[in-house]
């Protein structure tokens, strides 16, 4: 685009720091190169998604509905091409899986999420390990969408788009993820089902236990019987045994008297 006309759309929207325009030049150029294949974006609307990018990375003001509507695009139109120039720049700051699950309601799924990448790059050669950055927001994103799927859990479909990446891009790279979720989420199954099992049959033995006790019908065991009929004899003997000595005693003061 004229560079001149790049400066006049910059002042139509308030942008008149030659700092920001300098920087709205550079992203324009970059995304010659980065930002091909994007549909319904022109220059015009390419330029004033530059121009907010870089007002917005130096917090400068935009009026961003003039943008919108000096670029011949819906909001929504608009809206979705920024995010995605946004992305394919390397300008998006990137959230956390635990950021990024709180934000969306999903904080359940961190867990499995954070599984599924460790196994995506471990699956990977290690040439390709090395290039891998898993902080950046398509693969937070996706690993969390996964998750979310493979454990059955609802989210905000605003998750989906919130990589900034293409639906076809971002559904690929899901469908990769999900494969891994579904191993890690049936292997945890077959953990679980043998300790919950153990647990119902411990539960069943209690509740059986105390039921017996309570309706008096646990059955003493016998060498219990006997501990408890040996005790019964001696106290017997002890007690035959305290009555004759009163008795013989009774008997000689009888006698004296």
């Amino acid at each position: 685009m004229d560079k001149e006309l790049f400066s006049r759309l910059a002042s139509k929207i308030g942008i008149t720091a030659v700092k920001v325009l300098s920087q709205a030049e550079e992203y324009m150029r970059l995304s010659q190169v980065k930002c091909v294949g994007l549909g319904s974006v022109t220059a015009t609307s390419k330029a004033l998604i530059c121009l907010e990018l870089a007002a917005t990375s130096m917090k400068f003001p935009v009026d961003k509905e003039y943008a919108i509507k000096l670029s011949g695009l819906s909001p929504k139109v608009y809206s979705s091409n920024l995010k995605s120039m946004e992305c394919m720049l390397g300008l998006q700051s990137s959230l956390g899986l635990r950021d990024l699950a709180v934000q969306y309601g999903c904080l359940e799924a961190v867990k499995v999420a954070s599984q599924i990448l460790e196994r995506y790059e471990t699956s990977l050669p290690a040439a390709q390990q090395q290039d891998l950055d898993l902080s950046k927001s398509l693969f937070t994103t996706a690993a969390l969408y996964a998750a979310c799927k493979c454990m059955k859990i609802k989210t905000d479909r605003k998750l989906a788009s919130s990589s900034g990446a293409k639906k076809g891009i971002f559904d690929r790279l899901c469908t990769q993820f999900q494969k891994c979720g579904q191993e890690i989420c049936k292997e945890a199954s077959s953990v679980e089902k043998p300790v919950k099992t153990a647990q119902k049959r411990q539960k069943s033995l209690t509740e059986m236990l105390e039921m017996a006790e309570d309706d008096g019908k646990i059955a003493t065991s016998p060498k219990q019987e006997r501990v408890e009929k040996t005790e019964e004899e001696e106290t017997q003997i002890y007690e035959e045994w305290k009555r004759k000595i009163l008795e013989n005693a009774l008997k000689a003061k009888a006698v004296d008297s």
